[in-house]
């Protein structure tokens, strides 16, 4: 295992040197300019379920992403390949799918308005504090409680020399993967307040029906509502964070009520070396799930990161371990 890793180690380092780790302006004629880039997941594993072992590449995630911006107005399109294989239907695992696609307005600091396939308020926001999801999602992602991106309007800005800044979104629900109007749209928020430097305290609410309500008549059978809150603080070497989630299923029969919590600290020791952990825990009406990681990161240039990292989950006593390489490159 050890020998396969490293030989992987050093080809995804070769085949990646050559990357530029910055957008590139293919069209600016000096009142609007288009720039695309990219990022990859890649990774060499092992991974134990239950005692049932597995091993090989993969590509967990490809970005490829084009942005056209002029004056105020700035329209996006990203598409994502992704390894879908638990989806036992499709013929082939690898598909491309949208993961963005929107046209945003910035009338002000305070209020940019976007429209279309967007970003939720809170998951890539504490994706780029955490700073390591290519190897492991946050625990709002993890969980399922909330995605990463849905079909809506929002309205987001920063106010009060940057120390407020907020999100509030009114989206279909289900999520990127589905994308059909319903009886009713969900809210998604976040508001995040910056007392001090370094010092970041968010609270997210949601609520809705995650695109599962079917026309406009009264019902609650699958309302529900989430309530996180986030302190992290760090500086441009490290950082340490603590969620809590509470969320609450508005179910006429058997409730459906969990908390879960979240810790995580990622840091530098050198300009080449640095580490992580995280440790993410639900009880959902006393069955347990746990998710603990451990990594180690090698920063090989700007815009390439290589991790080797350890990943232990235990669903109610059914553990999964994976081992082995990561990679982050972008460009």
């Amino acid at each position: 295992m050890k020998k396969q890793v490293s030989i992987t180690a050093i080809a995804l380092a070769t085949a990646i040197s050559a990357i530029p780790a910055h957008a590139v302006t293919v069209a600016d004629d000096g009142e609007s300019k288009l720039k695309i880039s990219g990022k990859a997941f890649l990774g060499f594993t092992q991974v134990d379920k239950a005692g049932v072992k597995t091993i090989g590449g993969n590509i967990d995630r490809f970005y490829f992403q084009a942005k056209y911006t002029k004056d105020i107005w700035t329209a996006r399109i990203t598409t994502d390949v992704n390894n879908e294989q638990n989806n036992v239907t499709l013929k082939r695992n690898m598909n491309v799918f949208l993961k963005y696609a929107y046209l945003e307005g910035k009338f002000s600091k305070a209020a940019t308005l976007r429209l279309g396939l967007s970003h939720t308020p809170w998951i890539d926001y504490e994706q780029k504090l955490w700073g390591h999801r290519y190897v492991s999602k946050v625990t709002s992602d993890y969980m399922g409680y909330d995605t990463s991106s849905d079909y809506g309007i929002g309205l987001k800005g920063k106010f009060a020399d940057d120390l407020v800044s907020y999100w509030v979104t009114a989206t279909n629900g289900g999520g990127y993967g589905n994308p059909n109007k319903t009886g009713a749209v969900d809210l998604n928020t976040r508001l995040t307040i910056k007392p001090i430097d370094g010092l970041d305290v968010s609270l997210q609410y949601v609520s809705g029906y995650k695109g599962k309500k079917t026309d406009s008549t009264v019902n609650i059978a699958n309302k529900h509502t989430m309530t996180q809150m986030m302190v992290s603080y760090g500086t441009k070497d490290f950082r340490v964070g603590a969620n809590y989630i509470d969320v609450k299923n508005l179910k006429t029969t058997t409730g459906d009520d969990r908390t879960a919590t979240g810790l995580w600290a990622t840091g530098k020791f050198t300009k080449e070396f640095g580490a992580f952990a995280r440790r993410d825990s639900e009880d959902k009406n006393g069955k347990k799930k746990d998710h603990t990681v451990i990594g180690l990161d090698y920063f090989a240039q700007k815009g390439v990161t290589l991790t080797a990292a350890y990943d232990v989950k235990d669903d109610n006593g059914t553990k999964t371990t994976t081992v082995g390489l990561f990679s982050l490159v972008k460009f």
